[in-house]
């Protein structure tokens, strides 16, 4: 019976390690190409323009512009969520005693940043997500948006080590007819001022 105990503890405390090595890298994980949302007949594609970078890869901009492209066959409705995902500048060395010089990620609470949202065309939905106000037509590219990135609260993030601010942007997107985005987007309505199909 305390072996059957062992076991089960062990098989639980595997999965809880994976859970959490799974969460972990859905928020850092990060593609300075392009990435896609796709839902049934539609794709939006993020375009990024990521700022210059210093000689150890710090932004020298806290400021990301990004905009949408609608490389599916349906007109969609657009939305974008936003994360700071901040980094530390870690030099040490590895196991083997070689150097390491490296940025790795810093976990830091969502309210030590702030995102300054600049476009007319996107617009704040009050569910944490920017909604572009047009539905977007196939082959069409949304408006750009422009965000900067700033430290709201500098007593959430160490002292003594080099950070830098990066951002990563998440869009999803639901075909404009039939109001898809109602279970799509787990929504009531759009909000308001965001266009819809008739």
């Amino acid at each position: 019976m305390t072996r059957k105990k062992r076991v089960i503890g062990a098989i639980i405390a595997v999965a809880g390690l994976c859970a959490a090595a799974a969460a972990f890298a859905y928020f850092f994980a990060g593609s300075q190409t392009s990435a896609n949302a796709q839902t049934s007949l539609v794709q939006v594609r993020l375009n990024e323009d990521f700022p210059a970078s210093d000689d150890y890869g710090a932004p020298l901009s806290s400021v990301k512009i990004f905009s949408a492209t609608n490389t599916g066959p349906a007109t969609s409705y657009v939305r974008a969520r936003l994360f700071s995902s901040p980094e530390y500048y870690y030099t040490g060395a590895d196991e083997s005693g070689a150097a390491l010089n490296e940025w790795r990620p810093l976990a830091a609470p969502s309210r030590a940043f702030t995102h300054l949202v600049d476009s007319p065309d996107w617009i704040e939905g009050g569910d944490g997500f920017l909604y572009y106000s047009k539905p977007l037509a196939s082959g069409a590219t949304s408006e750009d948006v422009t965000v900067t990135v700033a430290i709201a609260d500098i007593s959430h993030l160490p002292t003594g080590v080099d950070i830098r601010l990066n951002l990563r942007v998440e869009l999803e997107a639901a075909q404009a007819a039939n109001e898809a985005y109602k279970v799509l987007f787990d929504v009531g309505s759009l909000p308001p001022g965001v266009q819809t199909v008739p």
